[in-house]
């Protein structure tokens, strides 16, 4: 059946996790002013997008002088292969609970010769990771807020693993589902890599990837030919000098450096933080007041409060034509509705509580949660 519904009073935010939500200014603006037809190593580019949109970033993350922040091609998933391919010696280790951390630490990982692989993987039947990884690896891999299915590893556990990682291990981080959203525990990390499409609200294709001094420095003692493009030694020397090593998607980092600039304007981490939650709580305590849906992951400590994913509990209602009743608005922001990630269960949907979702609370999510109870009203009443 067919499900309409006044657009007066549907919301105007994009709830998808990615590309997510854009900041206000950054979608009103002409795309010339992005200066994507400037070559990229002018020095009014390098000092007025680039090095800008470094500095943001290291105001926002409480970076200090000693980490090299590289914009890197391609999103997040390159990110993690120039990851492992340049840091992960003859051991790995890690944790494999969803989509991306599997990709990261079996799939790509599996694709280097010799490289010896102790992962955790959840036990069967499973969301959330109940092991700890091998502390004396020389690279252990680990993702904070796991984007498929919205579990997220405790801060006392990300703590933990930094505080017993053997001296010769280094520890990297995938942030891209909360990087600019979650206030993670400060330099538990010597490698944190996220895409700029979540949190940020900036068009996909780009990553970022940030080493500390001791990261970098193994970076000299190479232990495997390098394919070029996942070569970090020349991105690396090319980053201190606020540069790229092939060409880079101008548009994002200038969308990069306006987000991070307004966040750090607007409070900083902990206010961008204190969105997320405040975005993610007015949907857990809606569901708690529906007879139809529910979180999936029920503890709290580790559900992830950046992408949020709800499980519908009523069998005869459909996730599928929830999220048909949303793109039959004709809106452009509710085109793609709630769709889950395919590694969550069936019947499940997936909301962003990314920052720029709703920048003055909640109010993009009561329209959001109102349709929401129209549309399961009528097709229960059909």
């Amino acid at each position: 059946m067919s499900v309409l519904l006044s657009q007066l009073s549907l919301p105007s935010s994009t709830f998808a996790c990615g590309p997510g939500q854009a900041l206000r200014a950054v979608r009103c603006t002409p795309l010339a002013q992005t200066r994507f037809e400037r070559n990229h190593r002018a020095p009014d580019i390098v000092r007025e997008v680039y090095q800008q949109a470094a500095e943001e970033l290291k105001k926002l993350l409480h970076l200090s002088n000693e980490h090299t922040v590289c914009f890197f091609p391609g999103g997040a998933s390159p990110a993690m292969d120039a990851v492992l391919w340049n840091l992960a010696q003859d051991t790995l280790s890690g944790l494999a609970f969803g989509e991306f951390s599997n990709r990261w630490a079996l799939a790509m990982a599996a694709r280097i010769p010799g490289l010896k692989n102790s992962v955790r993987l959840t036990p069967p039947g499973t969301l959330i990771p109940t092991q700890e990884p091998d502390y004396n690896s020389s690279l252990i891999v680990l993702t904070p807020n796991e984007t498929s299915t919205g579990v997220q590893l405790p801060d006392e556990y990300l703590t933990s693993v930094w505080q017993q990682r053997g001296p010769d291990t280094l520890v990297a981080w995938d942030a891209t589902s909360c990087a600019g959203g979650r206030q993670l525990p400060q330099g538990a990390w010597d490698i944190l890599l996220f895409s700029l499409q979540k949190c940020f609200g900036a068009t996909g294709g780009t990553g970022v990837l940030i080493l500390n001094e001791k990261a970098a420095a193994r970076l000299s003692a190479p232990v495997r030919p390098i394919p070029y493009t996942l070569d970090l030694t020349r991105a690396v020397e090319l980053a201190r000098k606020f540069q790229t090593v092939n060409t880079p998607n101008t548009t994002a980092i200038w969308q990069c450096c306006q987000a991070a600039r307004w966040m750090n304007e607007h409070g900083g981490l902990a206010a961008m933080d204190g969105l997320c939650r405040q975005h993610a709580r007015w949907l857990t305590d809606w569901a708690s007041k529906t007879d139809f849906i529910r979180p999936l992951v029920p503890d709290e400590k580790f559900r992830s409060y950046t992408t949020l994913t709800l499980q519908l509990t009523d069998p005869h209602l459909p996730a599928d034509a929830i999220n048909q009743a949303l793109a039959d608005t004709g809106l452009a922001n509710l085109q793609d509705g709630l769709k889950r990630h395919p590694y969550a269960p069936e019947n499940s949907l997936r909301v962003s509580c990314f920052p720029f979702v709703d920048t003055d609370g909640t109010e993009q999510y009561q329209k959001l949660t109102a349709a929401l109870n129209e549309i399961v009203r009528r097709l229960r009443t059909n």
